[in-house]
């Protein structure tokens, strides 16, 4: 509807004119295929999510007792608290045997306490391991969502860019094209303002001939 009224209204104009102005039309009824469709399908994918998330705290949900005894034993195990406490302990324990002598309950090599440090040591080891393995599992949570972030953020922008770049052209094909029809409407202004003063003429001729 709109092209047959800009037809109409541009009928005088000349033929070099008119096929610049069915160009102009032609680029505006294109400018709605110039972005990517994948970029369309993936930005509605996203766009209706937030993807930004707090993954520790929805792991720390999902952890079973075990998972949460690992992490708060890995973290005491790690600690000076931990240190001092057991050595104060390895000193109480060496100094009362030392004291009793006879009537040590683990004396001298004191194989018992070597044999509680052993136990201690070998599930220990297992405990941090599982620690960090469920930091290992957050880290790869983090990163699978810093990409998702930086993913949607990147199509966003690219579509920002891509909406923008079409803005521009519309905007120099709307100015094309307005200035096409104004100049074509000062043509045919022109045109009957010619139209009119020669009718005059002929008219003023008509009535000298007749007197």
């Amino acid at each position: 509807m709109y092209n047959d009224l800009l037809l109409n209204r541009l009928a005088a104009a000349p033929v070099d004119e008119d096929a610049e102005i069915q160009d102009l039309i032609a680029e505006i009824e294109e400018l709605d295929n110039l972005l990517d469709p994948e970029a369309h399908e993936l930005i509605r994918d996203l766009r209706p999510y937030i993807v930004t998330d707090d993954v520790y705290e929805d792991i720390d949900e999902q952890a079973s007792f075990g998972d949460r005894l690992a992490d708060k034993l890995a973290s005491y195990a790690g600690s000076w608290k931990f240190i001092i406490g057991f050595s104060l302990a390895m000193v109480i324990w060496i100094a009362a045997n030392a004291t009793l002598a006879d009537r040590a309950f683990d004396p001298f090599p004191f194989i018992l306490l070597n044999l509680t440090l052993s136990t201690l040591a070998a599930l220990q080891a297992p405990v941090i391991l599982m620690a960090q393995n469920r930091q290992a599992s957050k880290d790869r949570a983090v990163a699978q969502n810093d990409y998702k972030v930086n993913l949607k953020n990147e199509v966003e922008i690219a579509d920002l860019h891509r909406k923008i770049d079409n803005l521009t052209d519309a905007l120099a094909t709307q100015t094309r094209l307005v200035n096409a029809l104004v100049e074509a409407r000062r043509k045919e202004l022109s045109a009957t303002i010619r139209v009119i003063e020669s009718a005059r003429s002929e008219q003023a001729a008509n009535g000298n001939q007749a007197n």
